[in-house]
């Protein structure tokens, strides 16, 4: 089990501030959490995705193994000028 933590505009979309989930990679997870909030997993996508304070982008991103324990960080991206 995961621990996944919601900030931003993803704590706002699901009225959650973490939730435990049974995911292996983070495009499970992904999947996971779409079909529990009813929205489509490529949506999730938007969002920064960190596993264990590592940005995905510096991982093997979607394909990024989780194990029992691990923190799941969903950020909305930053944006403004």
């Amino acid at each position: 089990m995961v621990t996944v933590k919601l900030f931003g505009t993803a704590r706002l979309k699901f009225n959650e501030k973490e939730v435990q989930v049974e995911a292996s990679t983070v495009k499970e997870l992904t999947v996971v959490l779409a079909e529990r909030y009813g929205v489509k997993a490529k949506d999730l996508r938007q969002f920064l995705i960190f596993v264990n304070d590592s940005n995905i982008t510096a991982l093997k991103m979607f394909r990024t193994k989780l194990n029992d324990g691990d923190v799941i960080m969903l950020l909305s991206p930053a944006s403004g000028g």
